[in-house]
């Protein structure tokens, strides 16, 4: 390193003098080798996570979200219907709201499953 010292050439003027001090200053506060300073990074300051899953992970919470939202589509609207006809009509003699949403639930799944079958038979004209 230099003995030189870092200060600029002074020429007497008032503005050159503010300037040096102001250099004076600067220096004082960083330091010799400049020690105090903090190391500037590239990268974005690292969070901390607490919850981590690889794509695996992700895939299965994809999957099982997706399911849910089948689940509640076909699940919900025969729910409603029973309830709504156990509040306002009734059931047979031997009939029950469970019974009223499992055959709602495989109606369904039957119109889907035939709704499937009609798409796949006409696909090939």
């Amino acid at each position: 390193m230099s003995t030189r010292p870092l200060l600029p050439a002074s020429s007497g003027r008032a503005s050159d003098a503010l300037e040096e001090a102001q250099f004076r200053a600067r220096m004082a506060r960083v330091g010799p080798d400049g020690a105090h300073r903090t190391p500037r990074r590239n990268r974005a300051p690292e969070r901390r996570r607490g919850f981590r899953l690889g794509w695996k992970g992700w895939l299965v919470v994809d999957c099982l979200v997706v399911l849910l939202v089948v689940a509640g589509v076909v699940a919900w609207p025969p729910v409603q219907s029973c309830r709504n006809q156990d509040q306002t009509v009734g059931f047979y003699a031997g009939d029950s709201v469970g019974k009223c949403i499992r055959r709602g639930i495989a109606d369904r799944l039957d119109t889907a499953d035939q709704r499937l079958k009609s798409l796949i038979r006409s696909s090939g004209h």
